[in-house]
Formats: C-alpha cells, structure tokens, sequence
C-alpha cells in the first residue's frame, strides 16, 4: 500500500490528482493482451476494451519534432485495434501546442476539467443523506452490471459502449486493484454511482453519475461522501478527483478545493463515428 499523502500543500495536492487518475488507468494493471509503452517522452497503453480511458496516452514531455510522429503511433495502435483513444493533458505537457497538434490528427477536445482535492479531516458531514436513501459496495457481477447501467446513463454514455465499461470494471476489480464500486439506491432503485481507487497515497474519486430524473436531491452528494469516509477509516488523509462542471459545485460544498486544471482529447474510429450518429 502506499504511503498515506499528508503534504497539504498546493503543489502535492496538485500532483496527487494528477497521478491518481494516470494509476487509474489501466496502464499499469497488467491485463492480459494490452500493449504498454513507458517512456521519458511518453507513456500509453491500449488495450482491447473499446472505451477511451482504456486506451490513453499521458505523461507527455515531447519534443516539438518528435510530437507528431509519436501521435501518430498512438493513433496507429487504435486504427489496429479499432478502439477509441484519449490523451490526457497534465499541467506540465510538453509541447505548449500539444491540444492542436491533437486536433490536427482527428483528435476532439473534451474540454478542461477541475482537479480538486479534500482534507479528509474536513468533510462535511452535515447535511443528511436524503430519506429513502442506501449505499452499497458493489460485490457481484449482476450488481456490477446495473453499476455500469447506472453509470452509462448518468454520464450518457451511449448504449454501444456500455458493455466496455463493463469489461473494464470487471477486469479491474478480477485484477484486483485497489479500488471499491459504490452503487446508490433510493427508495429501492438503483439512482447513481462512484468508486474510488487507491493510489499515489491518496484516494482518488471517478465515476460519480446520477440518473436525470434524481438529480439536485442530495444523492450525488452522498454517494461521493461515501467512499472518502471509507478511505478516512484505512487511515487516508486526501481525497482527490477531476470535476465537470455539473459536478464541481456539488464538490465544493463537501469541501474540495480546485488544485489544477486537466485536459483531454478524444478519438474514434470510424466504425465508433458510424455508432455515435445512429443515436
């Protein structure tokens, strides 16, 4: 396990929720069939679940005439393996024209989001759950599948790419990574989800989604409280995790604080094009 992060200060901060989410990845989880490359220029991997984040580039400290070559093989391994790509942009990547160089090749900016980090010690935990409200740790593969149900039409996600987050949760938690998947229930029926995953000392929040029809009733609030309580109690000082910003102020009164700025372009096969305009 890793050393508990207990530097407060901006700079840590900043980069606990940068690295979190690069160990969240699937790069560093050894599935079986994914191809890796870590380098000083570069990091990436790809794998054979067809969803973005599964399949992404990060750690970018390239040279000016090294970067569209090195695009270009990235983007040659999802032509290959006909999955969607991501590339992450951390605060520090290099070079400074990296987003166009991106949009040159077919890549599509998601737009930025908000890195935010938590004291654990300074959780609200004044505002109560809403009534009718249940919180259970996922721990079997029919739970897992309404996890990912959840989860696709919180984020809308569309139905084709559905089973791949399935798949990638799946195999992380049959890899058994250092992460737990929460799924909220109000008055019986499955409404949101989070998990967090342990890393870099710090407890990294992703995934939290709330079906439309039970939004701005409290839910997203506790099912993102839920998790930071859990990771409190194995002795964890720091929560972390990357914003929309639908979620941001929902963040903000549990207590986070922007610590940086995050970045990504996305990527689709044709094949994946040809789906998303049958929506």
């Amino acid at each position: 396990m890793d050393d508990f992060l207990t530097d407060l200060s901006p700079a840590a901060l900043a980069r606990a929720a940068e690295e979190n989410l690069y160990a969240f990845l699937p790069f560093s989880h050894n599935w079986e069939g994914m191809e890796v490359y870590a380098g000083k220029d570069v990091s990436w991997c790809v794998t054979r679940v067809a969803f973005p984040t599964c399949n992404v580039a990060f750690h970018t400290y390239l040279e000016s005439e090294q970067a569209d070559s090195a695009i270009e093989k990235f983007l040659n391994k999802g032509r290959q393996r006909n999955v969607p790509l991501q590339w992450c942009i951390g605060h520090d990547a290099q070079p400074a024209d990296l987003g166009e160089r991106l949009a040159a090749h077919g890549f599509t900016n998601r737009g930025q989001g908000v890195g935010m980090a938590i004291d654990l010690k300074a959780i609200n935990e004044d505002v109560p759950p809403p009534a009718g409200l249940k919180i259970i740790e996922v721990k079997d593969n029919k739970t897992l599948k309404t996890w990912a149900h959840i989860t696709s039409v919180g984020f809308g996600i569309p139905p084709h790419a559905e089973p791949a987050v399935l798949e990638w949760f799946k195999t992380d938690l049959e890899y058994k990574q250092p992460i737990k998947l929460y799924l909220a229930l109000l008055d019986g029926k499955p409404v949101a989800t989070s998990n967090y995953y342990l890393g870099e000392g710090v407890c990294g929040i992703y995934f939290v989604a709330t079906i439309p029809e039970a939004r701005n009733r409290g839910v997203g609030f506790a099912v993102t409280q839920r998790p930071l309580q859990e990771a409190r109690k194995l002795g964890y000082r720091v929560g972390i995790l990357q914003a929309s910003k639908m979620g941001e102020p929902v963040y903000r009164r549990l207590g986070f604080k922007e610590v940086c700025k995050t970045g990504s372009y996305s990527w689709l096969p044709e094949s994946h094009k040809a789906k998303e305009q049958v929506r």
